[in-house]
Parts: structure tokens; C-alpha cells; sequence
């Protein structure tokens, strides 16, 4: 079994709040800088997919424009053995009347952890670890990274497990959320996780994943439940705010899921749970 550090997660989430993150500044930009050379220290290649974000407008009511961006990791799959796209993801930019520590460096901490124990753990799926900017005003960097993506990528994709605010120490236990309510093949990933964590429909806990679920794609988003006892976009949510076992706790449910990766064949109408055994795929009766 895999374990995740907290101490690095923990240094993640303080380095990420040094600043405002909002969409478009030179803050975010630093941000995302920050995160690349964290993932090319692991061993990762990268990739920057920039996009225009309106960031002002003139006195004649014209809008102005500046540019956000997209990061992304791929951890391949085994040599001519891909089963698909499984993508792992969060957004890095914040309010920018907050530092956001939970909002959502809390998630990016998740997803860099992930992908530093993920590294050389070899699976019959590719893995993309994917780092959005432009959540905030209206998911635009997801929104599009789908736009770009080919057909067949798109095709591709079995599942996205979207992190977003999942540690504040007053808020609720972390919660798993589809669009519907309903498991999806993106929940059925997810291995030995706290009898609590049950599959809830979502009511003002939208994410990127919101966008993924739009583009037909099966998708979750872990996080807390948006009450009045969450403290996000706002001055409050510093580090201070920060509870490192909850961290700890989503950081193993993701990693350990997908180091014993389980595949779900769906034979006529019926879900039969399998397992791949040297090759060959032996239902779990």
C-alpha cells in the first residue's frame, strides 16, 4: 500500500498561498510554474496549453483580455496496451480576494502527490494529471482543454476524478459528487473509501468536473459539502484553515485506487466486476 506525505502536501498548500492565484495574473502564472517544475522533478514531461481570459474592461465597455493556462502530465500507459484515459485533476487559480488554501490548493497538492507516487507504478491505463486554470469564472480552462481535445482522446477517457476544497478542519467530512447522484464509472474506481463517502448528487459543489460530465464523460468530484461552515473565495480561507489528515485520507483513497486498478466490464446490461490476471480478465463473482 501506498502512503502519501503530508509534510508535502502541507509544503505545497503554503508555497500556493503565498499570493492570490486569480485568473490571469502573474500570481497564477508563478503558480503554475511552481507546480511544472514540481511534476519535471518527479520525472515528468509537461505541457502548457494557453488560453485569452477577459480580465477588465475599457471605459467604452470593450473587454480586455489577458491569458491563463492549462498544465498537464501524462504517465503512459503499458507498451500497446492502453485501456484507456483516466484523468486526475484540479484547478490552481483562486479568488482574488483569497489566497486559496482550500480553495483549491488543497486539491493541487492531492494531484501532485498522486503523481509522485504514481510515477513508476505501471498500468494497463494512461493517466493524465491535469492542472486548470480559470475555474473561478466560469471553468474555462477545462472547458477548453475538451474543446481541443481530438475525437479520439475524447473517445478515450473512461473516467475523471476532479479535486476541489477538501480540507478545511470545519467543514464537512470529505464527500464524493456526481452531477446526478448516481455511481458512474469514475466512481467504481475508487477502493476502500470511509463507509461516510457515499456517491452525493450535486446541489452548489460544481467543479471542472461539471464540464467533463457535460462532454458526455464519466466524472466525480471529491470534495466538501458547500454549507454555511465552508469558508472559500474569500479572506478566510488561509492556511490556517487547513486539516493535513484529510489531505492525507483523499490523497490514499486516489493513490491506492489506482495502483490496484480494477476494470469494469459491462457484459449486456449487466456490471460484472473484473479483475486482468496475466492477461486474461476473470470475473469477480
Amino acid at each position: 500500500m501506498k502512503e502519501s506525505n503530508k509534510q508535502l502536501m502541507m509544503d505545497t498548500v503554503k508555497t500556493l498561498t503565498g499570493s492570490s492565484r486569480a485568473v490571469g495574473s502573474n500570481d497564477e502564472k508563478k503558480a503554475c510554474k511552481y507546480i511544472k517544475n514540481k511534476l519535471e522533478s518527479y520525472g515528468y514531461k509537461t505541457q502548457l496549453q494557453t488560453f485569452s481570459v477577459p480580465s477588465d474592461y475599457s471605459e467604452s465597455g470593450e473587454v480586455k483580455f489577458n491569458s491563463s493556462q492549462n498544465l498537464i502530465s501524462i504517465k503512459k500507459s503499458k507498451v500497446n496496451y492502453n485501456k484507456g484515459i483516466i484523468i486526475i485533476c484540479a484547478h490552481y487559480d483562486c479568488n482574488k480576494d483569497s489566497v486559496g488554501a482550500n480553495d483549491n490548493a488543497s486539491g493541487v497538492s492531492v494531484v501532485m502527490e498522486t503523481a509522485r507516487l504514481l510515477k513508476n507504478i505501471s498500468s494497463d491505463y494512461e493517466c493524465r494529471f491535469i492542472f486548470f486554470g480559470g475555474e473561478e469564472i466560469g471553468y474555462l480552462g477545462s472547458r477548453y482543454y475538451i474543446k481541443n481535445l481530438s475525437s479520439n482522446d475524447k473517445k478515450n477517457i473512461k473516467a475523471v476524478i476532479n479535486i476541489d476544497s477538501i480540507a478545511q478542519k470545519d467543514g464537512s467530512k470529505p464527500s464524493i459528487f456526481t452531477i446526478n447522484g448516481e455511481k458512474n464509472y469514475a466512481t467504481m474506481l475508487l477502493k476502500n473509501i470511509p463507509e461516510y463517502m457515499t456517491v452525493k448528487k450535486t446541489v452548489k459543489e460544481f467543479s471542472d468536473y461539471a464540464v467533463f460530465d457535460e462532454a458526455g464523460i464519466p466524472s466525480l468530484c471529491i470534495g466538501q459539502v458547500y454549507d454555511k461552515n465552508l469558508k472559500i473565495n474569500g479572506p478566510q480561507d488561509t492556511i490556517s484553515t487547513i486539516d493535513e489528515s484529510k489531505l492525507k485520507l483523499v490523497a490514499d483513497i486516489i493513490i491506492n485506487s489506482l495502483v490496484n486498478l480494477e476494470v469494469l466490464n459491462y457484459w449486456g446490461n449487466a456490471k460484472i466486476k473484473a479483475t486482468f490476471i496475466r492477461g486474461f480478465v476473470i470475473p469477480l463473482i
